[in-house]
């Protein structure tokens, strides 16, 4: 996004920046770090006066009970600099359909600074900008959850501070393969799901009476927490201690040689759950007949197999339910294909982040249901072509952020015979994205198919039922001669050129089967206070406050159209 201040700095940058924050201390423990932010803050950040947008969290979407993405432009009319947060002023939204609170408390990572500003205020604009890059930089990227839980005796400017840059960098430059850094970034994404939820668990034992027998599951889940942030952090650690992390690569290749040179051709694994013996016989009697003479290798567990498998493999799933436990990461060519009933072959997961993650060049599942009730999205589709097949894909029914799949900008997704629902928007086609939909139903959400400029989409007898808003959305940057939107039926997406539809109905939509939207442009106020408009006051107001939450949300890294965001995200307010 043009209008806001963006950094590219490298890692000698970073590391003197931060040196200069921490800096005159032997021994910093984790606890002083905010504190000391607080005081670099104060010299360098502009305490009230400024536009910034602020790209709302998911949580805080959720909260409000209003769609995500929603951006947002405020002024900010107060820093908190212990907390590191602002009090803002809303002064325009993007969509004027989401009405929301006038006042927020927003960590100050959320915010982006605007370039272009109210002409009579003085401001170090260049300073704030910056110092914001920073700490948003710092609680992403570098600080950990279980730094929490450090020593006070420990230094963590000299124990942390350049190995985990330097784990950053060689993470962005391809200097680890991009298979651990994926594998990396979804246990850093656990580890702060974790920790989020071990502060509400600790934050509720503080402050209810809770019953003995409430209070025995409570310790027990703060048991199994501590638990797995244990295990996270050991093998989080040896990545960021340089000698172990070469060590471990190098191990790491040396298997990946051996494993490439055992298998001569793609692999076929059956996932089945212990069951009785009938279960097993019927399930490979159907075997047989998709692969009468291929050799199998028989595995019960699905995420560890999805590990180990490689590309162009099969994995064939019997009836039952498997657990996605980390955010899974489907290598190129792979089949996953289900045998039997869809309904009884369900794919669940507990993540509360991205169930299925695809960066292939073509992949193929089939015959699943994919519960995402617990995740904020079932699919993303980053590269190449991801083709579901005769499947089943759930949400909860009532978030208003929860997504079904989300195609990003060169990707490309195919639906065939495929059911969705129970999403706050079930499928969003990206600028630059390709959509194939056939003989498919979408119901029960409150937008179907949200599209953008450049999309390319083809809709071929597929229904929109029973969706609270518009079966199919355009959001577009064109002129609507003279309009602000259209709503109709689905002749009127003929106007789209990138847009094809044949034997496309629309059933019972609440607001009508299709809108076209001309998306409006939130600009910075450039004479914000020239008129004095009465209603910018730089004092809180507390019966019209809303307390953010508690930066457990997600971080928006880009403000293109893009609706996921960065999965690497820790806010300072939870410090």
């Amino acid at each position: 996004m043009d209008q806001v201040f963006n950094f590219d700095k490298s890692l000698q940058q970073r590391l003197k920046e931060y040196k200069d924050v921490f800096d005159g201390f032997e021994i910093l423990p984790a606890s002083g770090l905010m504190k000391e932010w607080g005081f670099y803050l104060e010299l360098t950040l502009d305490p009230n006066g400024w536009q910034a947008v602020w790209k709302i969290s998911r949580t805080t979407c959720d909260s409000l009970k209003i769609p995500f993405p929603t951006i947002v432009l405020v002024i900010v009319l107060d820093v908190d600099f212990t907390s590191l947060q602002a009090l803002v002023k809303v002064i325009a939204v993007q969509d004027e359909s989401h009405v929301i609170p006038e006042k927020h408390y927003v960590p100050l990572i959320q915010l982006w600074p605007t370039k272009a500003q109210d002409k009579t205020v003085a401001l170090n604009l260049s300073s704030t900008a910056n110092v914001i890059d920073m700490v948003r930089f710092f609680y992403i990227h570098l600080f950990m959850p279980w730094d929490f839980d450090d020593d006070d005796n420990a230094d963590w400017r000299s124990k942390h501070l350049e190995s985990r840059l330097r784990l950053y960098y060689d993470m962005k430059n391809g200097v680890i393969p991009k298979a651990t850094s994926l594998r990396l970034n979804s246990l850093l994404t656990e580890a702060r799901r974790m920790q989020n939820k071990k502060e509400l668990i600790e934050l509720e034992l503080e402050e209810t009476a809770i019953a003995e027998d409430s209070n025995g599951k409570y310790i027990d889940e703060l048991t199994d927490i501590h638990l797995r942030l244990m295990e996270i952090k050991c093998e989080v650690e040896i990545l960021e201690n340089p000698l172990l992390r070469k060590a471990f690569l190098r191990r790491q290749q040396q298997l990946q040689l051996v494993n490439t040179e055992d298998v001569q051709e793609p692999r076929i694994w059956l996932i089945q759950e212990n069951g009785q013996v009938d279960s097993y016989l019927k399930f490979l009697e159907q075997v047989k007949m998709l692969y009468p003479n291929e050799k199998v290798i028989v595995q019960p567990n699905l995420s560890q197999t999805l590990e180990n498998g490689g590309p162009n493999d099969s994995f064939i799933l019997s009836e039952g339910k498997y657990e996605v436990n980390v955010i899974t990461t489907l290598e190129n060519g792979v089949i996953l294909k289900g045998i039997g009933n869809r309904d009884n072959i369900i794919l669940d997961s507990m993540l509360d982040d991205i169930m299925l993650d695809f960066q292939v060049d073509h992949c193929l599942v089939e015959n699943v249901t994919l519960n995402a009730s617990a995740s904020q999205c079932a699919a993303v589709i980053r590269k190449g072509k991801v083709t579901f097949s005769n499947c089943k894909i759930i949400g909860d029914g009532v978030s208003t952020i929860h997504q079904g799949i989300i195609v990003l900008a060169g990707a490309e997704l195919e639906l065939i015979n495929c059911e969705m629902y129970g999403f706050y928007i079930a499928l969003v086609g990206n600028s630059g994205s390709r959509v194939t939909m056939q003989n498919t139903e979408i119901h029960n959400v409150h937008y179907g198919l949200k599209i953008y400029d450049n999309s390319l989409i083809n809709v071929h007898k597929c229904t929109f039922r029973n969706c609270k808003d518009y079966g199919v959305c355009v959001e577009t940057e064109k002129s609507l001669s003279g309009e602000n939107h259209k709503i109709g039926d689905f002749d009127v997406l003929n106007i789209i050129p990138q847009v094809t539809t044949e034997f496309v109905s629309g059933v019972n939509n609440g607001k009508g089967d299709v809108l076209i939207n001309r998306a409006s442009q939130i600009n910075a106020v450039e004479d914000l206070f020239s008129k004095c408009d009465p209603t910018v006051s730089m004092e809180a107001s507390d019966e019209d406050m809303m307390a953010e939450d508690d930066g457990t949300g997600d971080i928006g890294s880009e403000f293109d159209k893009t609706v996921i965001e960065n999965n690497r995200n820790m806010s300072p307010a939870t410090v």
